[in-house]
């Protein structure tokens, strides 16, 4: 069984994100700079990496920016390429009930829920990167992710 070390973006926010402790399988987490994504994994940096989504808010602001589309067009070269976002699929579609947006700001947004949808699928459609919906159990999947790339990459 191959160990491996998390390699977390210096860029991610210190209060924001995960670390991953030492285990049978995981060596620790390295803060180092990452040209694409929050998360890959020592050695594997041009082949795997995970960008992290922590709300709606940040996706939603996300789905309409340039910034983001140049990002997944440069997420195509990594063979393993995911984002995962931290939360759920009604956050999405109810949005921006639950957003945390002042309710007297609400009718200043461009968008809602049904907007974010329709970009999130095309999205999905339209590139190879794998967008996973994970709750609060983001740090939990990209855990098994990371186990899974070392097992298919090892052999």
């Amino acid at each position: 069984m191959m160990k491996y070390t998390v390699i977390r973006d210096t860029r991610e926010h210190r209060d924001k994100g995960w670390t991953f402790a030492g285990s049978t399988r995981c060596v620790g987490t390295e803060t180092t700079k990452l040209d694409t994504g929050d998360y890959s994994l020592k050695g594997m940096e041009e082949l795997f990496c995970i960008e992290r989504k922590g709300s709606v808010s940040e996706f939603a602001r996300n789905v309409t920016e340039n910034r983001f589309e140049k990002e997944l067009k440069r997420l195509e070269s990594f063979k393993y390429p995911f984002i995962i976002l931290e939360f759920e699929m009604s956050d999405i579609i109810d949005y921006p009930k639950n957003s945390g947006i002042p309710y007297n700001k609400r009718n200043q947004l461009r968008f809602r829920g049904p907007f974010i949808l329709k970009r999130l699928i095309e999205l999905q459609m339209q590139y190879k990167t794998k967008i996973l919906i994970c709750g609060s159990r983001g740090r939990e999947v990209a855990s098994s992710i990371f186990k899974r790339v070392v097992e298919i990459e090892s052999k």
